[in-house]
């Protein structure tokens, strides 16, 4: 029977001598847990080398084979070095191959669970093969080698940062002794160490997990190589979510690890005195056949199948809370603030100085938004509202870090009143790069809002249509041509690539023409049957239009004539500050501009803020803030200049069943009802008859 030595550096507790089943051959496995002693190891070696099969060695700081770093602890070398006849394995071998292998597959399988998320991970050497792995995946990394390591509260956050901070203090951890970290506790951390926390999923190898207070894993998901029954105890009292486990459980030894399996399949596979990439292959692909290899575990599971919805809308769990972050569109808007609201009636000549001075304010905390109640789980949801105080064009005219600074400090705000995820109103979600700088360092998921902002602008176009009836709809297709204005935007992108399928004939118009030409090559692969013609002028194709979306950051400007519109068109203004103004719209009375982005929330919302807007009704980009409150979704739904077409169609889909819907049809007035739409059509009517 074949003998293995496990030795086990990190672990205390009772050693044991065990046989155990590996692949229906039964081998003999005596396990040491050293507790850190070195002169221990070193015994056991010397006294079993050409006794045994193998020596397995886990628990010991990260040994780094790459093009970029080389480093292997002098102890360990040392250790090594005793084990002069019998094989002694690291785990190296199969934990480079096998770990980014196993990943990959599950990642192809589920290919949102790591799309934007947060990974904090405790030791990045220690997963130094998956880092670029993960951050292809899409997922943002936060490594605390500094913090775990020397204590130095810094956190890095690509495998570059990582490789010069190994590199930089290589000859400092050789001269280090191996010992238990001094690190177990990660509550109370400085400031410039916290973002750390504030992720959504926490990695680390079982000996790791062992060693740390794990209070601060309460609600997150884990990963972890190797899931004893033990360390799953752990998990489930400090109340851990989900665990992802990257090796199926292979048997029932409660230090199994990767230097252990190696020696395991050296010992059953291995015909010489090597275990090579090839066997470790072999026996990858054969266990791939009979094993899940990663899985997920939902550690909470029998909790939430008694009644998960009604579980997360229950008073014992409380409201579930979102926050969103607003800014005044005009400098009208400055005086709807509680304190300013008394100053309105006198507001004007104050307008330019009241712009000037209110945006050297920092923002603050505005009022709650209550009563919004989901139509499918009756999961209550309360809205905390934060107020930056630039107008569009401060915003614009502001250093893009110093907006970055102030919106994270909302965010951070916002996490500690209980939000769990932030939304981004207006132009707050233009700057920059468009949300993204702003979630990675945000401790709760942000979200632009403009995949609903895309989906109210489709709804809204498609009532006005059907009210006004001018154009013929023929086996799902309208008989006519459509233009979108800010055609290479997020929401215009988006909205042009669905507009296409319905339409004979669509315009493009954006300001850079080469743009616009990889649009229209996007929208030939969707649909081949629509005929597209681009400009970068709307004035070029407004005299053929039916409808006119209108999606851009002119902040105001005017962007087209009104005059040259086609007499019966619709224009859906979905920018803000309005693209069309008060006075353009009122001169074409046969031209019917309406607003675009506004929809109701279900339930009996009260409104403890001023949004300019009546009842329940509130902004598209609010709205799926509330909406992935409602469904539970607490990621990045909708980030970047680019919007996944099928971002657009799953919250349309979601807004369906929580009953998010399109509100009247606004103007620049107020609603728009049967009548205005009666009197459009007449005015249409008479000037044909003109002609």
């Amino acid at each position: 029977m074949k003998h293995i030595i496990s030795l086990s550096y990190s672990s205390y507790g009772t050693s044991g001598d065990e046989i155990y089943d590996f692949d229906g051959e039964e081998i003999r496995i005596s396990q040491y847990n050293l507790g850190f002693n070195f002169e221990l190891a070193a015994s056991l070696i010397k006294e079993y080398d050409g006794r045994v099969d193998a020596f397995s060695l886990n628990g010991i700081p990260p040994i780094i084979n790459s093009k970029e770093i080389t480093f292997m602890h002098p102890e360990i070398q040392k250790l090594a070095s005793y084990a002069k006849v019998t094989p002694l394995f690291d785990g190296s071998l199969i934990k480079k191959t096998y770990l980014p292998w196993a990943l990959r597959k599950f990642h192809y399988k589920n290919p949102k669970f790591f799309a934007s998320k947060k990974i904090s991970i405790y030791s990045g050497a220690f997963n130094y093969s998956l880092l670029d792995d993960l951050t292809s995946f899409g997922s943002k990394i936060k490594l605390g080698d500094p913090y775990f390591y020397l204590g130095v509260p810094k956190l890095l956050r690509s495998k570059g940062q990582l490789t010069r901070f190994a590199k930089f203090l290589t000859p400092v951890f050789k001269k280090m002794k191996i010992k238990h970290s001094k690190l177990g506790r990660f509550t109370d951390l400085p400031n410039s160490f916290k973002p750390f926390l504030y992720s959504d999923y926490f990695m680390g190898n079982a000996s790791t997990f062992h060693l740390l207070d794990l209070s601060h894993l309460e609600g997150k998901t884990v990963i972890v190589d190797f899931l004893s029954a033990s360390l799953e105890e752990k998990f489930k009292a400090v109340g851990v979510e989900n665990c992802l486990v990257c090796m199926p459980k292979l048997m029932e030894h409660e230090h199994l690890s990767f230097s252990l399996i190696e020696a395991l399949i050296y010992s059953c596979y291995s015909d010489d005195d090597r275990l090579t990439d090839q066997i470790i292959i072999g026996w990858m692909e054969s266990r791939e056949r009979k094993d899940e290899l990663v899985h997920l575990i939902d550690l909470k599971k029998c909790n939430r199948e008694k009644n998960r919805d009604s579980l997360l809308s229950s008073k014992a769990e409380g409201t579930t809370k979102f926050a969103f972050i607003v800014h005044p569109l005009s400098k009208k808007h400055l005086f709807r603030h509680p304190l300013l609201k008394p100053l309105l009636p006198i507001s004007r000549p104050l307008l330019p100085i009241a712009e000037e001075v209110i945006s050297a304010f920092p923002g603050f905390y505005w009022g709650k938004m209550k009563g919004i109640r989901s139509e499918k789980n009756g999961r209550e949801v309360e809205g905390l509202i934060y107020m930056m105080t630039e107008t569009p064009k401060k915003l614009m005219e502001k250093d893009v870090d110093k907006v970055y600074r102030r919106l994270i400090r909302f965010c951070y705000q916002a996490h500690d009143k209980g939000a769990k995820i932030i939304g981004l109103g207006a132009y707050t979600k233009i700057v920059g790069d468009a949300g993204v700088s702003v979630n990675e360092r945000s401790p709760i998921p942000v979200t632009t809002g403009n995949s609903l902002s895309a989906c109210a602008t489709l709804w809204a176009a498609k009532f006005a249509l059907e009210r006004l009836n001018l154009v013929d709809k023929v086996d799902g297709r309208y008989k006519g041509r459509v233009m979108v204005v800010g055609a290479t935007g997020s929401i215009g992108a988006v909205s042009a690539k669905i507009l296409a399928q319905n339409w004979d004939e669509i315009v493009l118009v954006a300001p850079r023409a080469y743009i616009i030409l990889e649009l229209k090559e996007e929208i030939e692969e969707i649909d081949s049957e629509v005929k597209i013609h681009v400009s970068t002028d709307p004035d070029d194709y407004s005299s053929s239009c039916d409808l006119i979306i209108t999606t851009t950051s002119a902040q105001g400007k005017k962007i087209l004539d009104i005059d040259k519109v086609k007499s019966g068109a619709i224009i859906c203004d979905v920018s803000r500050p309005f693209d069309i103004s008060e006075e353009d719209a009122l001169s074409r009375p046969d031209v019917m501009v309406i607003a675009s982005g506004e929809v109701m929330l279900p339930g009996p919302v009260d409104f403890k803020v001023d949004l300019g807007l009546e009842g329940n009704i509130v902004y598209a980009c609010l709205a799926e803030t509330a909406l992935l409150a409602m469904d539970g979704t607490f990621e990045s739904f909708t980030l970047s200049r680019v919007i996944s077409y099928e971002k657009v169609l799953e919250i349309d889909r979601m807004a369906s069943e929580h009953g998010v819907k399109l509100s009247c049809i606004m103007g620049h007035n107020g609603f728009i009802g049967d009548d205005e739409f009666d009197l459009c059509r007449e005015h249409v009517k008479r000037k044909l008859e003109v002609k």
